[in-house]
């Protein structure tokens, strides 16, 4: 049985980060990641939000600043893209957006180089399979590799798979709004040999891509990664892809001059708690991809010589089981700019729900473009004593959700996570108990935002 002192299960947004900040506290650290790369779904086409509050503050630093600044240094990423606006036709809103793009490839090094330069063991393309208990402690878990099963042992946990998987399957108590209340699925498509200005000329136009008397378009003009002078790097409208249909809301991304990302699809009524269902997700996700690029091509200008490059390797939840903990943050927290004496990260991304039956995406913005603290009783599970969660599934209410599943606020999470790890490790503490007033100078000297 091989022993760690932290083990991190899930290598996306929250995890990767949190096995960096747990080895750079100097514990023996494994992060096992069922795929062959880290970055989960932001290594899948889209930017990080939530950098920086509708006031223009920003809230998220540390680790994920790290991470931005390693892939602009391999040339994957331009930084954060200022000057986009919630505003609408209808309604001019005092709300900045701020979006960061980078090439998901080069997420994929950088994430790899940080944790192996921080010392982070990684076992990839391995799936966490069970939980060996004692008593209310994870004393160990099993996961299959191309080896079979392998047991791996450790002082502390960090559940970063998404939909909580270690903190259920260890019988903890968790919860979720259920098939038919969670939001929809979507893939991520990208496409090259895409003309951006005739697209942004036909939303202008209110043409073939609505949303520029009523939607929150969100244009934004920056760097691209192969062009000296600025351009569109976001676009969200509605486009009309068919005449029997309603226009499907989008958002679109892009890096390099003639290449764009898009998340657009979106396949209603799944339970990604269930393996059937989430078949169903994938088979249907293919087709709205297929349809999608054929629809483009033929009704959006600027599309017409396009042609499809990839879509995600899987389906994008944004909602499934989270954990009940110590403490559960509320919608009206998220909005009212709550602050907490344990608040371990920040939170700033307006409530951004894809409706449960397909509809258009809603949004519920924080009072005065502020930002919230996250508590770090909603990373302990209920009952556990070596057990930290980070990422989507920590204890919020579904509402509030929709702010802090957004990738930068998972990845400042995951810096806590880690951190908090390490310290109950050399206190030989339960995480529940480590230090809060430590845990945040800690964090705060590796560059954390907490107060603002």
């Amino acid at each position: 049985m091989e022993k760690y002192d932290v083990i991190v299960l899930g290598g996306g947004t929250a995890g990767m980060i949190a096995a960096t900040a747990s080895a750079r506290s100097g514990v023996r650290t494994l992060l096992v990641e069922r795929d062959g790369y880290l970055g989960g779904t932001a290594a899948m086409g889209i930017p990080f939000l939530g950098f920086f509050s509708g006031d223009g503050t920003k809230v998220v630093g540390g680790l994920p600043q790290e991470l931005v600044d390693k892939m602009s240094a391999l040339g994957g990423c331009m930084g954060h893209a200022h000057g986009g606006t919630w505003s609408t036709g209808l309604e001019k809103i005092d709300y900045e957006f701020v979006l960061t793009p980078f090439d998901p490839e080069s997420l994929k090094i950088a994430s790899q180089e940080m944790a192996l330069e921080a010392g982070v063991d990684l076992m990839l393309q391995s799936v966490f399979c069970n939980v060996r208990m004692s008593g209310p402690k994870v004393k160990a878990i099993d996961v299959l590799t191309v080896e079979g099963k392998k047991t791996l042992e450790a002082k502390v946990f960090v559940d970063c798979t998404g939909d909580g998987m270690l903190t259920w399957v260890a019988g903890f108590p968790t919860e979720m709004r259920g098939r038919g209340n969670m939001q929809n699925v979507s893939h991520v498509i990208r496409m090259a040999n895409v003309d951006v200005d005739r697209m942004v000329r036909c939303l202008r136009e209110d043409a073939e891509i609505k949303g520029i008397k009523d939607w929150h378009i969100r244009l934004v003009r920056g760097r691209l990664l192969d062009c000296a002078e600025e351009s569109y790097v976001h676009v969200a409208g509605k486009a009309k892809l068919w005449d029997d249909r309603a226009p499907l809301t989008f958002t679109g991304v892009r890096w390099r001059k003639e290449e764009m990302s898009f998340n657009i699809t979106r396949t209603t009524n799944i339970d990604p708690t269930i393996a059937e269902d989430i078949t169903r997700a994938e088979i249907s996700e293919r087709k709205n991809v297929e349809n999608v690029v054929k629809a483009f091509r033929k009704r959006i200008p600027g599309f017409e010589r396009s042609y499809l490059v990839a879509s995600s390797v899987r389906v994008g939840i944004r909602e499934g089981r989270r954990i009940k903990g110590l403490y559960t943050l509320t919608e009206e927290e998220v909005v009212n700019r709550s602050e907490f004496q344990d608040g371990i990260a920040r939170g700033a991304y307006p409530i951004d729900i894809h409706d449960p039956k397909g509809g258009n995406t809603q949004f519920t913005f924080i009072q005065e473009g502020g930002s919230y603290a996250v508590p770090y009783r909603c990373l302990i599970p209920e009952g556990s004593e070596n057990l930290i969660v980070a990422g989507r599934c920590i204890s919020t209410t579904g509402q509030a959700l929709g702010s802090v599943r957004l990738m930068a606020c998972c990845m400042a999470q995951g810096q806590a996570a880690g951190t908090a790890g390490a310290l109950a490790v050399r206190g030989d503490i339960n995480p529940a108990v480590v230090d809060i007033r430590q845990l945040r100078e800690k964090l705060i000297d590796e560059g954390a935002v907490l107060t603002v």
